[in-house]
């Protein structure tokens, strides 16, 4: 499989980021090819809702000029998706969630018979690292994202919430495996 991540948090070397960095060795010691796509080194401006992509019937077509169509385009070339964002006050951080909101290009005539979208079938999962539990924490993450997914048409398996990454040098032993599970999950 050809599988595209987006780490969408702001810093590299973070918590995130290694998450992200088990879960891709589990991915290519699987033979996938993955390609990291860091939103902290592009450009991605929020949505203006002009709905000018709705126009273009063979493309995302985002008229927006900033990094966020070649991100849509190497999301739609994928197999697969792999979200990966730090909890920032119980939602996606500020890199992650102009993407989504972006992805309203994606789709076309929602709720309508012409209904489709540009990644639909495609796996996909969103990887949440945060310091604190998970319990009261990332609920809303837990619930916004299924609907994301619903939304895009993406295949969602699963919401994958790392717990207690208060250091990157310290994270919890069982985050290994669990990066491996997401990695198993995102593939089979």
């Amino acid at each position: 499989m050809n599988i595209v991540t987006i780490l969408g948090g702001p810093r590299t070397d973070g918590n995130t980021d290694r998450l992200l960095d088990w879960t891709e060795r589990a991915l290519k010691d699987w033979r996938h090819k993955v390609t990291r796509i860091n939103l902290a080194e592009f450009s991605i401006n929020g949505c203006k809702s002009c709905f000018a992509c709705a126009e273009s019937a063979d493309e995302p077509g985002c008229v927006l000029s900033d990094d966020g169509p070649s991100v849509f385009a190497k999301m739609v070339e994928a197999d697969a998706i792999l979200y990966a964002t730090p909890l920032y006050m119980w939602g996606y951080a500020a890199q992650l969630k102009a993407l989504l909101d972006r992805s309203i290009c994606l789709v076309r005539g929602h709720g309508g018979p012409e209904y489709r979208s540009f990644v639909d079938g495609k796996p996909a999962a969103l990887l949440v690292s945060c310091a604190g539990p998970d319990d009261g924490n990332a609920d809303l993450i837990r619930s916004s994202f299924p609907r994301f997914a619903d939304y895009t048409r993406l295949d969602n398996r699963g919401v994958f919430v790392f717990p207690h990454c208060t250091d990157v040098n310290m994270l919890p032993n069982s985050h290994g495996s669990e990066s491996r599970e997401l990695a198993r999950a995102l593939t089979e």
